[in-house]
């Protein structure tokens, strides 16, 4: 074998979809290839890959270093391939190249798998990887390094701990230390009793380091770190770091870790320790300075309501929720509004608290300034609607609902048409008929088409609401406008959300009411695309008729439609019939009598697509 081919072996990359069971394949007929060989040298061959003057041959031969380890057996890698892959990625040039750093990081964690019992070996090199300057390489060496311990728990306190020490104390580099407050959790998680105090010992110390990018890092683990620290020891040594990390003056990214911290650690303590140690924190947090430590409370609301439990949410959070609704930051604001909804469905606020705390402020909300804090209030009305119930909704929502619906932002009509119909099941009919139906009547003529087809989605339930008379009175009209829409997806909402309405009105009316309508609506007049969506309306009514009333009313006029000047109707009608064969009995008489012969004359029709459907539909009528 030359070396050019065996090159190719090694560098070819898998073939997508390829299984493991044919990964292992692949990889037996190389070897088998190779050994023919008796004399070749598998290390060898790996170490000229890597010196290659090409970096991507060498980043090649990295990436499919289990091959290489698979070949030469768990002796070899262990006495032979470790100890080069350890000293190469400290020797020049390869200790300057990132990328293959990089890659050595993650097959680290690989090679585990060929070593048979020998993991220990990993942790040396994973460590001079950890305090490299490059930031991927840190964190890949980081993440090989806990992966290659989930693996084997019995690595951490001989091995791991040490590790982590080392890192933690290093002075000459800020970045060993950064990866030592990246392992922490990890290496807490499996140390034994008698580490964990020096674990948490040395996390202390790190919290208090004088570069800001190491208290950075350890606040970013401190969520992790809390997660698997007992509550007593939480107390005693990690509550006053967590305090003072939350009073950071420099890096609000920091504020912003401990109000994550703050999720765990109020889940952890009783509500007077909360009172005590934690709440005070997140009350400063809605008073931060920096805008981005106010968004993130916004933005997990719900879950800090959650985590203090309904009494404290009660007597401190929902006022400090109000703050953040008035908060000078339309984002802070925006997100304040959108978590309402979460904080219904997580964590359900009673109808006194939201009457107290948040429907005062729905008012000044409603005039912002800010379209996308409108927009959010529009998002929420209408499950604040259906937790209120209707004569709180009637009396103290229904004006702004009807303002915002008739908003000049679209995105505002949008969310809040999105809701209607759930809003007009908590009005009901009577608080409904002369306030919001006029606007939802011309919201379905809206410019925009993403309203448009918004109002047709709300439609079935206005129709289970109204009735048969009332439905027909005030929407059928417009809402069969729809199915002429200019815009293909309004077309396919009607036709889609028909269905729902002919099963809410039964047979009797699809038959005699709906399809002379649609039959009226198709007429050679109008646009091509108008009667092909008249087609595809067929179809979905269809399920609540019977076989005789399809025979009766559908299909002539899917007959007419096969002689349509178009092709695009005459292949969809031939689409149609062969649905209508394929999911209803149509009795062979109706079949030979109307469909088959009209079937036979589009056989050898001008446009080869009405071929093929006539031909399709033709094959169901044998």
């Amino acid at each position: 074998f030359g070396s050019s081919y065996r090159r190719r072996s090694l560098d070819c990359p898998p073939r997508a979809g390829c299984s493991c069971a044919s990964a292992r394949a692949a990889l037996a007929a190389v070897a088998t290839a190779m050994a023919v060989s008796a004399d070749f040298d598998y290390l060898a061959f790996f170490k000229e890959e890597i010196r290659n003057e090409s970096a991507a041959i060498r980043i090649a031969a990295v990436n499919r270093l289990n091959l290489i380890a698979s070949a030469l057996g768990p002796g070899d890698t262990v006495s032979q391939l470790i100890p080069f892959v350890t000293s190469v990625v400290q020797e020049e040039p390869l200790c300057n190249d990132e990328e293959f750093l990089f890659c050595m990081a993650k097959q680290y964690a690989v090679l585990a798998d060929y070593m048979s019992g020998h993991e220990e070996l990993l942790v040396s090199p994973l460590e001079h990887l950890a305090t490299q300057e490059e930031t991927v390489i840190r964190d890949q060496a980081i993440a090989s390094l806990c992966t290659v311990v989930e693996r084997r728990p019995a690595l951490a306190p001989e091995y791991l701990i040490p590790t982590l020490h080392r890192l933690a104390t290093k002075p000459d580099f800020f970045t060993a230390r950064v990866s030592a407050c990246a392992l922490l959790p990890t290496a807490y998680r499996f140390a034994s009793d008698d580490q964990k105090a020096g674990l948490r010992k040395a996390y202390t110390t790190l919290c208090a380091d004088d570069t800001p990018m190491v208290r950075r890092a350890a606040a970013h683990k401190m969520k992790d770190l809390i997660g698997v620290c007992d509550k007593q020891d939480i107390l005693t040594d990690l509550i006053n770091v967590y305090r003072q990390l939350s009073q950071e003056d420099t890096q609000d990214t920091i504020r912003v870790a401990c109000v994550y911290t703050t999720l765990v650690m109020a889940q952890v303590l009783s509500p007077d320790e909360n009172r005590q140690h934690t709440l005070s924190v997140i009350k400063a947090a809605c008073e931060d300075r920096s805008w981005r430590v106010r968004l993130t409370v916004a933005k997990n609301f719900d879950q800090l309501c959650s985590a203090f439990g309904p009494e404290i949410t009660n007597s401190t959070l929902l006022q400090a929720l109000v703050q953040l609704m008035k908060d000078n930051e339309q984002e802070v604001r925006k997100e304040a509004v959108r978590v309402i909804e979460a904080c219904l469905v997580a964590n359900p606020l009673t109808s006194e608290q939201l009457q107290q705390f948040i429907l005062p402020q729905f008012q000044s909300l409603g005039l912002d300034s800010a379209q996308p804090v409108r927009a959010a209030l529009a998002q929420v009305l209408g499950p604040v609607a259906k937790a209120l119930g209707r004569d709180i909704t009637q009396r103290q929502l229904l004006s702004l609902i009807s303002d915002l619906m008739k908003d000049e932002f679209h995105d505002v009509r949008l969310n809040i048409v999105s809701h209607s119909g759930s809003i007009c099941e908590v009005l009901s009919v009577d608080g409904l008929v002369h306030s919001l139906l006029h606007t939802i009547q011309n919201l379905i003529m809206d410019n925009h088409w993403r309203i448009r087809q918004s109002v047709v989605e709300q439609v079935p339930k206005l129709a289970r609401l109204f009735g048969v008379d009332m439905f027909q009175s005030k929407l059928e009209a417009l809402f069969l406008s729809s199915l002429r829409d200019s815009v293909h997806s309004v077309r396919q909402a009607a036709i889609q959300h028909l269905k729902e309405i002919a099963d809410c009105f039964g047979s009797q009316w699809t038959v005699e009411h709906l399809l002379p309508k649609l039959v009226e609506q198709y007429s050679q007049s109008s646009g091509y695309a108008n009667r092909v969506t008249t087609l595809h309306v067929l179809p979905q009514v269809s399920g609540v008729m019977t076989p005789e009333q399809i025979v009766q009313f559908s299909v002539p006029l899917l007959v007419k439609a096969t002689k349509d000047s178009v092709p695009n109707v005459r292949f969809c009608a031939c689409k149609t019939i062969k649905w209508m064969i394929e999911n209803h009995s149509l009795g062979t008489q109706a079949i030979n009598s109307s469909i088959k012969p009209t079937l036979l004359e589009l056989e050898h029709d001008a446009d080869v697509d009405v071929q093929y459907y006539a031909q399709r539909a033709l094959a169901l009528c044998q």
